[in-house]
């Protein structure tokens, strides 16, 4: 059986490294679970306001399945419930995303930091 290392993506992913995930949708396998507010490497800061009000979360990246450049949609091989699980934001140290953040968010008609 393959172990998966939650520090990292999985091969087969779609992850492209030099493009942040900020602004990204995020699915869970049941269900929509938020939006990336932050892309720190190792995990993503997603605001889960449309599940769970005033609520950020840390997911890590060995949890995502799929990521769709076209669509801007992150998706998860696990069920919002098991997201409920995750560090605070407060236990890991949080990096911004960088222009290349803005230049999505721009994009997707989202506005950095909101």
């Amino acid at each position: 059986m393959m172990t998966t290392d939650l520090r990292e993506y999985r091969p087969g992913s779609h992850h492209v490294a030099d493009l942040t995930l900020v602004g990204y949708d995020v699915e869970a396998t049941d269900g929509p679970l938020g939006r990336v507010e932050q892309d720190a490497g190792d995990h993503l800061l997603v605001d889960t306001r449309p599940w769970v009000p005033g609520a950020p979360v840390l997911v890590p990246i060995g949890t995502v399945a799929r990521v769709d450049h076209l669509e801007l949609v992150v998706q998860l091989d696990c069920p919002r419930a098991r997201i409920r699980f995750a560090p605070p934001p407060a236990a890991v140290e949080l990096t911004g995303g960088g222009p290349a953040a803005a230049d999505r968010a721009s994009r997707s008609g989202a506005h950095p930091g909101s």
